[in-house]
């Protein structure tokens, strides 16, 4: 079971009172000649967000200058959204700072304009940063379901300087890009106009949405979904325009309505994007020992793209993916499956959200290398559609991989789809066919699950099996609960999605309860989980067959000022599966090779972990993170202790410079001897600078430590052996890798850049440790954006 405890933290308008000075008869004048002036000023009529009202906002055909100045006549005329609530850290109260956000349409765009008001205008955080890094400043993000389904959404935000926020928010629904449900997408890039300025009251943001750059349905008028957050991460709090439950099943099911869109000038947008690059590459000769570079690589491709106001058919030739910033490290020592990583690459991207599966059936990922690509992405009334097609090269043939999922909606926020998953080449084929459902009920509630069938054929031999799920979910705003089933075929098989773990059945049951505290408290919410998690072999629920589980109890504290403490505890057992012994040997009473078998049962084993995280200051934020306990050493079958901790610090010492660091750190001793089993450190270093919009610099650099001992026989203490009977060796892996990088983007899709990477590496073995540059590269790309 899971519990769990929240507290949560006024603002009111001063109106100046008339002087008494002003006598009856010249108020009277004054208030006639004003009249025309205030009919014009309050025209926009007001909504408070409270209830979720629908709001008809007006048609204007004035022209309008984006240059965060909301004194053009239009502005006047605007529908005002006001009435703001808390959202974060305590829900449905008034917010404690003014928001007010004007909205009207042209025939081409529709235009908000935000007026953000702050309790401590100097305290408002804006940085110069690239699109979407954006994160530790003073912003608002407005959500269009243009779809009005309540399950979907793009998103357009700015910060105080007008640097820009954009993606697809979609509510309920595992990801083709993340490992979570629900998604919030910061990958797409629509092009639309902001200007931010900041003012003495706050910050005043101008935007301008061309219809081109959105997806609506054929409806005429356009009832669109509307919601509006604003974040103000010096106090960890977040504001909505309506007042949004955390507690409830979405978001954007409790969004307002914009009314009244009719007549809108959208018609078939075409993007045409050649671009060209140029690589020198260098690497080390491992027959000479020498460095030596390959001519340079000239080569070029086309992305194109046809929006229609539903649909949008992509398509490629030849895609470069150079301008993918490298995966931050992870510590793979004694891990046993294979580590997620989300997709970055602009092409796979687009729509990424309509490809949301269970279990993850869907990871782009697994396109490693590919030739040319085609999809199609959008929605059709209450059908979903996403269709991709691609020719990946895959060593010496290319395989070609399809992969389809169609999703309708049914009742006020439920869904139900198919995904079709099939890769081939030479001799293998695999397919993948899955249904899904996900019904929501009484707001806070819904039940979850999936059916569905892999088939693989290689060399002729084919296999089946299924995969299927079950879940039921609470989402209250004090209470809540999530249980779940699923369930994977030992010979399950996805070649386009990413299920590390076949052959297992797994089982949680997790609580929540949630204490708000009062406004002003010194706890504003305290939340905490706590619930079991238990995995079977496939096909049992015995408790005899019971091969992992744990116990967790996780506390997540939120103080006033936005300061957040989460501690933890957890108890786990394992059974140790011999096959992550596979080619290590020792020697038995005769002297004979015999494979090493670490099968056993370890229990008992409690970790416990505390992360801190301070609020966003002016200059500088951090976090830092503990935990020590009792793990598997797997390779072994045995106990081991280890000692983790990290910790990020991001520096700002001017509107245009960040400096972002990180360190991961690892130790693994073995529980009966006190040796050191593994150990792994990882720093890593990313500064920025961004003197305009639209030029940017960065510098990343990490430095990866590995060490691992041979592994040994828990008994003798021997180290374990190869197949050929030589002892293991054991291994200091070091590398370092820096990436150069130069970029000029004045819009989304036009860009220049250059940039420069080098990878250092040591040998390996102990006794070598010293870096040597192995990789090195040059990179020239210039891409140009004709949109019509």
């Amino acid at each position: 079971m899971v519990f769990a405890f929240s507290f949560l933290a006024g603002s009111q308008s001063p109106f100046a009172p008339i002087p008494s000075a002003v006598t009856r008869p010249r108020l009277l004048l004054l208030v006639v000649a004003a009249l025309p002036v205030l009919a014009h000023a309050q025209g926009g009529q007001e909504f408070p967000g409270r209830g979720a009202p629908a709001v008809r906002i007006p048609r204007v055909t004035d022209a309008i200058t984006i240059d965060g100045a909301l004194d053009e006549p239009a502005w006047e005329q605007a529908a005002r959204l006001t009435g703001f609530s808390q959202y974060q850290p305590v829900d449905q109260r008034p917010a404690e700072e003014p928001t007010e956000v004007r909205v009207f349409y042209t025939p081409q765009a529709i235009y908000f304009g935000v007026i953000a008001t702050s309790a401590s205008p100097g305290s408002v955080r804006a940085t110069l940063a690239k699109r979407d890094n954006i994160g530790n400043d003073d912003r608002v993000t407005i959500y269009l379901d243009t779809f009005n389904d309540r399950r979907r959404a793009f998103f357009f935000g700015a910060n105080a300087l007008g640097v820009q926020l954009d993606g697809v928010r979609t509510e309920g629904a595992s990801s083709a890009g993340s490992m979570f449900g629900g998604s919030v997408d910061l990958n797409p890039d629509f092009r639309f106009e902001t200007k931010g300025r900041l003012t003495p009251t706050g910050y005043v943001v101008e935007i301008r949405i061309p219809f081109k750059s959105i997806r609506f349905g054929p409806n005429d008028p356009q009832q669109w979904g509307i919601q509006v957050l604003r974040q103000i991460p010096g106090r960890a709090a977040e504001d909505t325009w309506t007042d949004a439950q955390r507690g409830a099943s979405s978001l954007l099911a409790q969004s307002g309505t914009l009314t009244g869109i009719t007549q809108v000038e959208r018609g078939v947008v075409t993007d045409i994007q050649p671009f060209i690059t140029q690589t020198l590459t260098g690497g080390l000769d491992a027959t000479s020992g020498g460095f030596s570079r390959d001519e340079r690589n000239f080569d070029g491709g086309v992305n194109v793209r046809l929006g229609f106001p539903a649909l949008a058919v992509d398509g490629t030739i030849n895609p470069d993916f150079s301008q993918v910033e490298a995966d931050a490290g992870l510590v793979t020592v004694n891990e046993r499956f294979a580590l997620f990583l989300p997709e970055r690459r602009p092409f796979f991207l687009e729509g990424i959200e309509l490809f949301a599966t269970p279990n993850q059936l869907v990871y782009s990922r697994t396109i490693a290398n590919p030739i040319a690509g085609a999809k199609v992405t959008g929605k059709i009334g209450r059908l979903g559609l996403a269709y991709l097609s691609a020719v990946d090269e895959a060593g010496d043939e290319n395989q070609v991989v399809n992969i389809a999922r169609l999703r309708t909606d049914y009742g006020s926020n439920s869904v139900a789809g198919v995904t079709v998953t099939d890769r081939r080449g030479q001799g293998l084929s695999n397919s993948v066919i899955a249904a899904d459902t996900r019904v929501v009920f009484r707001q806070k509630y819904y039940f979850q699950t999936q059916l569905g069938q892999s088939v693989t054929s290689i060399d002729g031999r084919s296999t089946a099996a299924p995969v299927w799920n079950a879940e039921l979910d609470r989402t209250g705003r004090t209470w809540g609960f999530n249980y779940s089933v699923n369930a994977i075929g030992d010979r399950f098989r996805t070649a386009a999605g990413f299920v590390p773990r076949v052959g297992f059945q797994t089982a949680h049951a997790f609580n929540r309860i949630a204490l708000l505290g009062k406004p002003g408290a010194p706890i504003q919410n305290f939340t905490f989980f706590a619930g079991p998690t238990r995995y079977w072999r496939y096909g049992s629920f015995k408790r005899s067959d019971q091969v992992e589980g744990t116990d967790n109890a996780t506390g997540f504290i939120t103080f006033r000022g936005g300061w957040s403490l989460t501690p933890s505890v957890t108890r786990t057992f394992v059974e140790v599966d011999p096959s992550v012994a596979s080619g290590i040997y020792r020697r038995n009473a005769s002297g004979a090779l015999v494979p090493w078998n670490p099968a056993g049962r370890l229990s008992g084993l409690w970790t416990t972990s505390l992360s801190f995280t301070t609020p966003v200051f002016g200059k500088f934020n951090a976090s830092v993170n503990a935990s020590q306990g009792d793990v598997p050493v797997f390779v072994e079958g045995t106990q081991g202790h280890v000692v983790r901790a990290g910790g990020s610090l991001t520096l700002r010492p001017s509107p245009s410079t960040r400096i972002e660091g990180t360190l991961t750190t690892s130790r693994i001793t073995r529980e009966r001897t006190d040796t050191e089993y593994a150990r792994v450190v990882i720093p890593r270093l990313k500064a920025e600078f961004q003197p305009t919009r639209a030029l940017f610099f960065r510098v990343v650099s990490q430095f990866r430590s590995d060490r691992v001992d041979a592994p040994r026989d828990p008994a003798t203490g021997l180290a374990l052996l190869t197949q050929q009977g030589n002892v293991r060796v054991p291994a200091d892996a070091r590398s370092l890798r820096t990436d150069w990088l130069v970029q000029y983007e004045p819009s989304p899709g036009t860009t220049a850049f250059f940039g420069y990477g080098d990878s250092w590496a040591s040998p390996g073995p102990l006794t070598d440790t010293e870096l040597r540059r192995q990789t090195d590269g040059f990179f020239l790309k210039v891409a140009y954006l004709f949109r019509r």
